[in-house]
Protein backbone atom coordinates (compact mmCIF):
# COMPACT_ATOMS: atom_id res chain seq x y z
CA UNK A 1 0.00 0.00 0.00
CA UNK A 2 1.17 3.60 -0.89
CA UNK A 3 2.29 5.55 1.98
CA UNK A 4 0.01 8.60 0.81
CA UNK A 5 -3.18 7.15 1.77
CA UNK A 6 -1.87 6.05 5.56
CA UNK A 7 -0.64 9.78 5.86
CA UNK A 8 -3.54 11.12 4.48
CA UNK A 9 -6.07 9.09 6.69
CA UNK A 10 -3.53 10.01 9.73
CA UNK A 11 -4.33 13.57 8.86
CA UNK A 12 -7.94 13.54 9.16
CA UNK A 13 -8.15 10.81 11.40
CA UNK A 14 -6.12 12.71 14.64
CA UNK A 15 -7.22 16.46 12.86
CA UNK A 16 -2.91 17.03 12.21
CA UNK A 17 -1.86 20.72 11.62
CA UNK A 18 1.29 20.21 10.82
CA UNK A 19 3.26 17.58 8.74
CA UNK A 20 7.03 17.21 9.89
CA UNK A 21 9.29 14.60 7.12
CA UNK A 22 12.65 13.69 6.97
CA UNK A 23 14.68 12.75 3.79
CA UNK A 24 13.58 12.69 0.30
CA UNK A 25 10.39 9.83 -0.25
CA UNK A 26 8.50 10.55 3.13
CA UNK A 27 9.12 14.51 2.27
CA UNK A 28 7.56 14.12 -1.28
CA UNK A 29 4.32 11.55 0.02
CA UNK A 30 3.94 14.60 2.72
CA UNK A 31 3.63 16.94 0.72
CA UNK A 32 1.43 15.31 -1.68
CA UNK A 33 -0.68 14.31 1.02
CA UNK A 34 -0.31 17.85 2.68
CA UNK A 35 -1.77 19.42 -0.31
CA UNK A 36 -4.74 17.86 -0.80
CA UNK A 37 -5.66 17.92 2.74
CA UNK A 38 -4.32 21.52 2.77
CA UNK A 39 -1.99 20.73 5.93
CA UNK A 40 1.12 22.20 5.38
CA UNK A 41 4.79 20.00 5.55
CA UNK A 42 7.97 21.23 7.45
CA UNK A 43 10.81 19.26 5.68
CA UNK A 44 14.35 18.87 7.28
CA UNK A 45 17.46 18.11 5.27
CA UNK A 46 20.54 17.13 7.01
CA UNK A 47 23.15 17.21 4.80
CA UNK A 48 22.03 15.24 1.15
CA UNK A 49 20.37 18.49 -0.48
CA UNK A 50 20.39 17.12 -4.17
CA UNK A 51 19.30 14.24 -2.71
CA UNK A 52 16.56 15.24 0.08
CA UNK A 53 14.88 18.30 -2.27
CA UNK A 54 15.40 16.63 -5.89
CA UNK A 55 11.87 16.63 -6.30
CA UNK A 56 10.31 20.08 -7.77
CA UNK A 57 7.19 18.38 -5.43
CA UNK A 58 9.34 18.34 -2.05
CA UNK A 59 10.68 21.73 -2.96
CA UNK A 60 7.47 23.70 -4.14
CA UNK A 61 4.70 22.41 -1.89
CA UNK A 62 7.22 22.44 1.62
CA UNK A 63 5.76 25.25 3.77
CA UNK A 64 9.16 25.67 5.80
CA UNK A 65 12.47 23.54 5.36
CA UNK A 66 14.84 23.26 8.13
CA UNK A 67 18.45 22.90 7.61
CA UNK A 68 21.37 21.30 9.91
CA UNK A 69 23.72 23.39 8.77
CA UNK A 70 24.23 27.19 6.78
CA UNK A 71 26.76 26.05 4.45
CA UNK A 72 23.99 23.34 3.09
CA UNK A 73 21.53 25.81 2.49
CA UNK A 74 23.73 28.76 1.32
CA UNK A 75 25.26 25.94 -1.50
CA UNK A 76 22.65 24.33 -2.77
CA UNK A 77 21.67 25.05 -6.51
CA UNK A 78 18.03 25.76 -5.50
CA UNK A 79 19.14 28.32 -2.41
CA UNK A 80 17.51 31.46 -4.68
CA UNK A 81 13.92 29.27 -4.88
CA UNK A 82 14.04 27.80 -1.62
CA UNK A 83 15.41 30.75 1.14
CA UNK A 84 12.66 32.54 1.93
CA UNK A 85 11.12 29.62 3.39
CA UNK A 86 14.50 28.04 4.84
CA UNK A 87 15.66 27.96 8.46
CA UNK A 88 18.93 26.80 10.23
CA UNK A 89 18.63 24.83 13.16
CA UNK A 90 21.26 22.55 14.00
CA UNK A 91 21.42 19.07 15.80
CA UNK A 92 20.56 19.21 18.97
CA UNK A 93 21.31 16.35 21.85
CA UNK A 94 20.32 15.87 25.70
CA UNK A 95 22.66 17.35 27.66
CA UNK A 96 24.94 14.57 29.98
CA UNK A 97 23.50 14.64 33.49
CA UNK A 98 26.55 13.51 34.36
CA UNK A 99 30.19 14.32 32.49
CA UNK A 100 32.04 11.43 32.35
CA UNK A 101 35.56 11.14 33.56
CA UNK A 102 38.22 11.93 31.16
CA UNK A 103 40.79 9.76 29.92
CA UNK A 104 44.14 11.96 29.76
CA UNK A 105 46.33 11.37 25.98
CA UNK A 106 43.51 9.20 24.89
CA UNK A 107 42.11 10.04 21.68
CA UNK A 108 38.71 9.17 20.55
CA UNK A 109 36.98 8.64 16.56
CA UNK A 110 33.63 7.03 16.81
CA UNK A 111 31.48 6.45 12.90
CA UNK A 112 30.62 3.77 10.64
CA UNK A 113 33.65 1.60 9.68
CA UNK A 114 33.41 2.21 5.73
CA UNK A 115 35.43 2.80 3.39
CA UNK A 116 35.40 6.15 3.49
CA UNK A 117 35.83 6.72 7.32
CA UNK A 118 38.25 3.25 6.84
CA UNK A 119 40.86 5.74 5.12
CA UNK A 120 40.43 8.74 7.93
CA UNK A 121 41.04 6.21 10.56
CA UNK A 122 44.07 4.34 8.62
CA UNK A 123 45.68 8.17 8.42
CA UNK A 124 44.61 8.45 12.12
CA UNK A 125 46.50 5.47 13.09
CA UNK A 126 49.46 6.16 11.49
CA UNK A 127 49.76 9.92 12.72
CA UNK A 128 49.14 8.49 16.29
CA UNK A 129 52.17 5.99 15.92
CA UNK A 130 53.87 8.58 14.99
CA UNK A 131 53.29 10.91 17.07
CA UNK A 132 53.96 8.15 20.20
CA UNK A 133 57.21 9.04 20.04
CA UNK A 134 57.61 12.23 21.69
CA UNK A 135 54.32 11.67 23.76
CA UNK A 136 54.43 7.89 24.77
CA UNK A 137 51.39 8.32 26.84
CA UNK A 138 49.20 8.77 23.65
CA UNK A 139 46.08 6.17 23.30
CA UNK A 140 43.35 5.47 20.53
CA UNK A 141 39.95 4.35 21.01
CA UNK A 142 37.58 3.28 17.57
CA UNK A 143 34.02 2.83 18.24
CA UNK A 144 31.83 1.75 15.67
CA UNK A 145 30.85 -0.51 13.41
CA UNK A 146 30.55 -1.49 9.28
CA UNK A 147 31.71 -4.00 6.48
CA UNK A 148 35.12 -2.42 7.36
CA UNK A 149 35.71 -4.01 10.75
CA UNK A 150 37.55 -6.95 9.97
CA UNK A 151 40.30 -5.04 7.62
CA UNK A 152 40.27 -2.46 10.67
CA UNK A 153 41.15 -5.19 13.19
CA UNK A 154 43.85 -6.24 11.05
CA UNK A 155 45.31 -2.84 10.87
CA UNK A 156 45.13 -2.63 14.72
CA UNK A 157 47.11 -5.77 14.99
CA UNK A 158 49.77 -4.66 13.05
CA UNK A 159 49.78 -1.30 14.85
CA UNK A 160 49.95 -2.65 18.16
CA UNK A 161 52.66 -5.35 17.52
CA UNK A 162 55.10 -2.99 16.16
CA UNK A 163 54.08 -0.12 19.06
CA UNK A 164 54.80 -3.35 21.43
CA UNK A 165 51.56 -2.20 23.24
CA UNK A 166 47.87 -1.98 23.21
CA UNK A 167 47.77 1.88 22.12
CA UNK A 168 45.03 1.65 19.82
CA UNK A 169 41.79 -0.27 20.84
CA UNK A 170 38.35 -0.89 19.30
CA UNK A 171 35.31 -1.10 21.04
CA UNK A 172 32.65 -1.85 18.54
CA UNK A 173 29.35 -0.55 18.54
CA UNK A 174 28.74 1.26 21.80
CA UNK A 175 24.71 2.23 21.55
CA UNK A 176 24.85 4.81 24.86
CA UNK A 177 27.76 6.71 24.75
CA UNK A 178 27.08 6.76 29.06
CA UNK A 179 28.29 3.17 28.94
CA UNK A 180 31.85 2.82 28.14
CA UNK A 181 32.86 3.94 31.21
CA UNK A 182 35.72 6.99 30.32
CA UNK A 183 35.20 9.20 27.71
CA UNK A 184 38.53 10.25 25.64
CA UNK A 185 39.88 13.82 26.19
CA UNK A 186 40.43 14.76 22.28
CA UNK A 187 38.29 13.67 20.00
CA UNK A 188 37.70 13.52 15.90
CA UNK A 189 34.27 14.25 14.34
CA UNK A 190 31.62 16.61 12.70
CA UNK A 191 28.06 16.83 13.50
CA UNK A 192 26.67 14.78 16.39
CA UNK A 193 29.60 13.68 17.28
CA UNK A 194 31.59 16.89 17.37
CA UNK A 195 28.67 18.13 19.61
CA UNK A 196 28.15 15.15 21.81
CA UNK A 197 32.00 15.27 22.13
CA UNK A 198 31.98 19.07 23.33
CA UNK A 199 28.88 18.78 25.72
CA UNK A 200 31.19 16.15 27.93
CA UNK A 201 34.15 18.56 28.23
CA UNK A 202 36.49 16.73 25.54
CA UNK A 203 38.42 18.88 22.96
CA UNK A 204 37.51 18.42 19.19
CA UNK A 205 39.50 18.11 16.12
CA UNK A 206 36.69 18.89 12.77
CA UNK A 207 37.31 16.09 10.76
CA UNK A 208 35.54 14.04 8.44
CA UNK A 209 36.10 12.27 5.36
CA UNK A 210 35.66 15.13 3.10
CA UNK A 211 37.37 17.91 5.10
CA UNK A 212 39.92 18.62 7.37
CA UNK A 213 39.94 21.52 10.07
CA UNK A 214 41.47 22.73 13.37
CA UNK A 215 41.51 22.62 17.02
CA UNK A 216 37.88 23.73 17.84
CA UNK A 217 38.73 26.97 20.42
CA UNK A 218 36.68 29.64 21.51
CA UNK A 219 38.00 31.99 18.97
CA UNK A 220 36.64 29.62 15.96
CA UNK A 221 33.85 28.33 17.79
CA UNK A 222 30.94 30.50 16.19
CA UNK A 223 31.89 29.67 13.07
CA UNK A 224 32.29 25.56 13.59
CA UNK A 225 28.98 25.86 15.42
CA UNK A 226 27.12 27.62 12.07
CA UNK A 227 28.23 24.55 9.87
CA UNK A 228 27.85 21.94 11.97
CA UNK A 229 31.30 21.67 13.32
CA UNK A 230 32.93 21.13 9.69
CA UNK A 231 35.76 22.68 8.30
CA UNK A 232 33.63 23.82 4.87
CA UNK A 233 36.55 25.01 2.84
CA UNK A 234 38.96 22.23 4.24
CA UNK A 235 40.65 19.67 2.22
CA UNK A 236 40.66 15.91 2.66
CA UNK A 237 42.38 15.09 5.77
CA UNK A 238 46.03 13.32 5.18
CA UNK A 239 48.37 11.39 7.89
CA UNK A 240 50.55 14.52 7.75
CA UNK A 241 47.75 17.22 8.35
CA UNK A 242 46.59 14.73 11.24
CA UNK A 243 49.69 14.09 13.01
CA UNK A 244 49.97 18.01 12.03
CA UNK A 245 46.93 19.11 14.20
CA UNK A 246 47.74 16.60 16.92
CA UNK A 247 51.42 17.44 17.38
CA UNK A 248 50.13 21.17 18.06
CA UNK A 249 47.10 19.82 20.74
CA UNK A 250 49.89 18.42 22.50
CA UNK A 251 52.33 20.87 22.76
CA UNK A 252 49.39 23.56 23.71
CA UNK A 253 47.40 20.89 25.52
CA UNK A 254 46.49 23.07 29.24
CA UNK A 255 45.04 25.59 26.85
CA UNK A 256 43.11 24.25 25.10
CA UNK A 257 41.86 21.91 27.81
CA UNK A 258 41.06 25.25 30.24
CA UNK A 259 38.76 25.99 27.07
CA UNK A 260 37.11 23.00 27.44
CA UNK A 261 34.54 23.39 30.08
CA UNK A 262 33.63 27.00 28.77
CA UNK A 263 32.93 25.30 25.30
CA UNK A 264 30.93 22.30 26.85
CA UNK A 265 29.05 25.58 28.34
CA UNK A 266 28.67 26.58 25.39
CA UNK A 267 27.14 23.58 23.66
CA UNK A 268 24.49 23.65 26.37
CA UNK A 269 23.47 26.57 25.23
CA UNK A 270 23.41 26.62 22.05
CA UNK A 271 22.58 22.70 20.97
CA UNK A 272 20.37 21.61 24.13
CA UNK A 273 17.58 19.61 22.84
CA UNK A 274 15.32 21.52 24.92
CA UNK A 275 16.18 24.74 22.75
CA UNK A 276 16.55 22.79 19.78
CA UNK A 277 12.71 21.64 20.62
CA UNK A 278 11.85 25.11 21.19
CA UNK A 279 13.37 26.52 18.22
CA UNK A 280 11.41 23.77 15.67
CA UNK A 281 8.00 24.13 17.66
CA UNK A 282 8.16 28.14 16.57
CA UNK A 283 8.54 27.23 13.01
CA UNK A 284 5.26 25.03 13.17
CA UNK A 285 3.74 28.19 15.08
CA UNK A 286 4.90 30.67 12.46
CA UNK A 287 3.82 28.33 9.51
CA UNK A 288 0.47 28.05 10.75
CA UNK A 289 0.08 31.90 11.35
CA UNK A 290 1.26 32.68 8.24
CA UNK A 291 -1.74 30.38 6.52
CA UNK A 292 0.52 27.69 6.39
CA UNK A 293 0.53 26.72 2.56
CA UNK A 294 2.63 27.75 0.08
CA UNK A 295 0.93 30.51 -2.03
CA UNK A 296 0.90 30.57 -5.22
CA UNK A 297 4.02 32.54 -6.47
CA UNK A 298 5.98 30.37 -4.61
CA UNK A 299 4.33 26.51 -6.25
CA UNK A 300 5.18 28.40 -9.25
CA UNK A 301 8.87 29.69 -8.74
Amino acid sequence: MSIKPIIAYLLLRYKIDVIHAHQRLPIISACIAGFILRVPVVATVHGRVRHDLRSAIARRFTSRIIFVSNQVLTISRHYGTIKHKSVVIPNGIPIPQKLPDLEPYTIGYFSRIDERHFEVIKNLILAVAKLKTDYPNVRLLLMGDGKEVEKLKLLIYEANSKLNEEAIQYRGFVKNLENIGFFPELLFGVGRTAIEGLARGANLISVNYKRMGEIVTLSNYEQYALNNFVNVTGLPPTQEKIFNQLKNYYEKRDSYRSQAPVLAQRIENDFGINKTTNRIIEVYSSTLKSGGLPNSKQLNS
